[in-house]
C-alpha cells in the first residue's frame, strides 16, 4: 500500500503547531539532536488551528477495520467554502517549508509487515560522516561522480523531454572493505537525500518489494546490498524477474529524483540482463588498497606525507594488492600513536596475506 502523502503532510504540519501541547495527550519523542523533544499527536485526540479568521478542528482517528490512521477535518458551514482551498494550501506550503527546514538525513530500513501492521520502513537519523573529500578513490573518479550527481540534481526537464524516469542506477562492485558503504554515505551526504536500505532476507514476495518502492519518497537513495549473494543463493524467495522488474519496472517509475544503488563483491557470475545498459547507469569499481591508496590512508589516518619505510611498503604493494582499505586502516587506528609501529604491521600483514593467498593458488 503506498504512503498517503497528503496524511504526511498533514501530520507534519499539525505536530509543528503550538497548540498541540494542548492536546489532552500526546506522544514524546526524542529529536535528532540531543536536547532536542518532540510532541506528537496520540490517537484521538483533536487539535484546533485558525485560519483567516475561522476555527478549523482536526481529529485524529483511526479505522478499527483496517488499522489505518486518518484525519478528520472540520470546517463550520459558513466557512468551508471561502476557507477549504486556501487553508490546504497552507497546509502543503507550511509542509514545504517545514522540509527545507530540515536539515536531517534518515536512514529507513524494512521491517516485518507481521509486527508493524501496513508499516514497511522504520527510520534513524543518519549521521555517517563520510563525504566524497574524506573517501580513498581517485581524483578523476570523484570528479565524475559529482558532476554526474550535480547534472542528475538539474535534469528533470531533460528527463521528462526524452520520456524517461528521472532516476539513476548505480552498480559499486569489488571485494569486502574497499569503501562500497562508504561511498553510499558520501552520496548520501553529498545530495542530502535520505537513505532506504533493504534487506531482502525479510521480502518474502514480489508484491513486497513493490509495495517497499512506493513506500520511499523522492529525493532518496534506494539501496540494495550484497545483491551477487541473494542472486546466487538456490534459496532465496524472490525470482531474477522480480529484482528486474524493481530495478527499472513499471513501479520504479512511482516517484521522482531517486538513485539506486546496487553493490556486489564481484559480477562475474551474474546474469548479464542484471547490468545491461539503461538498467545499470554507472558501474563503479572498488580495488583492493594500492601504493596510492595507502599514502592517502597514511596522510589521513597518521598524518605522514612521507617516511622512510615508505619504499618498503610500495615494493610490497608491486607484488599485488592483497589487503582492503578497511584492513589497513584498521590497523592505522589501533596504532595511531606510533606512526612506524604502524607501517610495519602494514608490511607484515601485507606479506603474510601474499604468502598465504600464494599457498592457496598452487592448491
Amino acid at each position: 500500500m503506498q504512503e498517503n502523502q497528503l496524511y504526511r503532510k498533514i501530520i507534519t504540519y499539525l505536530n509543528s503547531l503550538p497548540c498541540v501541547e494542548d492536546s489532552d495527550f500526546t506522544n514524546l519523542f526524542s529529536g535528532s539532536k540531543s536536547n532536542e523533544i518532540n510532541l506528537i499527536l496520540d490517537a484521538n485526540q483533536k487539535i484546533v488551528d485558525n485560519f483567516l479568521s475561522a476555527r478549523v478542528t482536526w481529529i485524529n482517528e483511526k479505522d478499527e477495520k483496517t488499522g489505518l490512521k486518518l484525519f478528520v477535518l472540520k470546517i463550520r458551514r459558513n466557512d468551508k467554502r471561502r476557507i477549504l482551498r486556501p487553508y490546504l494550501q497552507h497546509v502543503h506550503a507550511k509542509f514545504d517549508e517545514i522540509e527545507q527546514r530540515r536539515e536531517e538525513v534518515r536512514l529507513f530500513v524494512n521491517i516485518n509487515d507481521e509486527l508493524y501492521g501496513n508499516r514497511r520502513w522504520i527510520s534513524v537519523p543518519f549521521t555517517h560522516p563520510a563525504t566524497f573529500d574524506t573517501m580513498v578513490i581517485e581524483q578523476d573518479l570523484k570528479n565524475k561522480i559529482k558532476a554526474d550527481l550535480e547534472t542528475f540534481l538539474k535534469s528533470k526537464q531533460h528527463y521528462n523531454r526524452i520520456a524517461r524516469i528521472w532516476k539513476r542506477n548505480y552498480l559499486l562492485h569489488g571485494p569486502s572493505g574497499t569503501g562500497k558503504s562508504t561511498f553510499i554515505a558520501a552520496m548520501a551526504n553529498f545530495l542530502n537525500y535520505d537513505v532506504y536500505n533493504i534487506d531482502l532476507s525479510k521480502v518474502s514476495k514480489e508484491s513486497d518489494l513493490k509495495v517497499l518502492l512506493l513506500q520511499s519518497t523522492s529525493k532518496s537513495l534506494i539501496v540494495i546490498e550484497d545483491l551477487d549473494s541473494y542472486l546466487c543463493n538456490k534459496s532465496a524467495t524472490l525470482s531474477l524477474s522480480a529484482i528486474l522488474n524493481f530495478m527499472d519496472g513499471i513501479f520504479s517509475c512511482c516517484g521522482d529524483e531517486r538513485i539506486m544503488i546496487f553493490t556486489m563483491n564481484s559480477k562475474d557470475q551474474i546474469d548479464l540482463t542484471v547490468l545491461r545498459p539503461g538498467r545499470i547507469d554507472h558501474h563503479i569499481h572498488f580495488p583492493l588498497c594500492d601504493f596510492n591508496a595507502f599514502k592517502s590512508l597514511a596522510s589521513s589516518h597518521l598524518g605522514l606525507k612521507d617516511h622512510e619505510l615508505f619504499p618498503q611498503v610500495e615494493e610490497n604493494f608491486q607484488t599485488g594488492s592483497v589487503l582492503s582499505p578497511a584492513e589497513i586502516s584498521e590497523i592505522m587506528i589501533s596504532n595511531r600513536n606510533s606512526p612506524s609501529r604502524a607501517l610495519k604491521l602494514v608490511i607484515s600483514t601485507h606479506q603474510s596475506n601474499s604468502k598465504a593467498r600464494s599457498s592457496n593458488n598452487i592448491r
